[in-house]
């Protein structure tokens, strides 16, 4: 059946959450640069689409996205950077609402690390006041190139076959390198050309740099951190990765794969568990008895 909510007649919505086992998906990202040659919505297109196919493997519903994300960068023209107050006052709304409609579960799929922090504060928050429902958090797993070449050292070739042998022998030369695969790196410009390659532009590679300037490391070297632990000093261009030169379609069709089967069977775990309700509605009593 349809799990995406906006896509969910008022007759199916019942059904949805009842076979969703109360359990529903926030796609969670922001919008800013990823470098010169993705899109500035990178983070939250790729966790939608990974949802979205997940959900195809385990039934769960599928909420709009969550695009306001923590942007350090949000001076760069055309990215979105929100006060965090006011994400976390949004978030906890659109929770609020979600929980009115039945679900119990509420699962946060973030593709975007400088949400870290604040999500784990606003589950911190959220989840020790008297809320009808629980906030789970899960983070987007990057496959290319290093989880890749392991399974194909283990598994030996062919293990993942939407790959050529040419795409391999690229993967496990990028692995033994110890490739930098962060911020529109190779993982995301890959999940990118499998979902929308027209939106990839391979020809801007070059131009800036994804190479940190190390100009922070003294400070971490001797246990100091700074605002975004240094992140905008070390990768001024936002781009934190070597050029994913020899990228593909492929290769991103094969990772939205793996990790939307990994997230499905998360989801799946989600949707039995009866330990998180249980440990939550025993928070709230502790709560009120207090």
């Amino acid at each position: 059946m349809e799990t995406r909510w906006l896509y969910t007649t008022a007759k199916d919505f019942p059904m949805l959450v009842e076979r969703s086992k109360k359990t529903c998906i926030i796609p969670v990202g922001c919008v800013e640069k990823h470098g010169l040659h993705l899109p500035m919505g990178q983070d939250i297109i790729q966790v939608s689409r990974i949802a979205h196919e997940a959900s195809k493997l385990e039934e769960v519903c599928i909420f709009p996205d969550f695009i306001f994300g923590d942007v350090p960068g949000a001076n760069i023209p055309g990215s979105i950077g929100l006060p965090v107050a006011t994400q976390l006052l949004l978030l906890e709304e659109l929770c609020d609402e979600i929980g009115k409609s039945g679900f119990e579960k509420i699962l946060l799929y973030n593709g975007h690390g400088g949400n870290v922090h604040w999500l784990n504060q606003f589950m911190r928050d959220i989840n020790m006041r008297k809320k009808p429902y629980a906030v789970i958090y899960s983070m987007v797993k990057l496959w290319v190139p290093h989880k890749m070449a392991e399974m194909i050292e283990k598994d030996g070739s062919g293990i993942i076959p939407e790959l050529t042998k040419e795409d391999e022998e690229l993967i496990i030369k990028y692995h033994k390198e110890d490739m930098l695969i962060g911020h529109a790196g190779m993982s995301e410009t890959a999940y990118m050309m499998g979902i929308s390659p027209e939106s990839v532009h391979m020809e801007y590679l070059g131009v800036e740099s994804g190479l940190p300037t190390r100009k922070a490391k003294y400070l971490k070297d001797v246990g100091l951190s700074i605002v975004d632990g240094g992140w905008g000093v070390e990768f001024p261009n936002a781009f934190a990765g070597h050029d994913p030169i020899g990228c593909n379609e492929r290769m991103g069709k094969a990772q939205i794969r793996l990790e939307a089967e990994r997230f499905a069977q998360a989801i799946k775990v989600l949707k039995d568990d009866e330990n998180i309700m249980k440990w939550h509605r025993e928070r709230m009593e502790k709560l009120t008895a207090y």
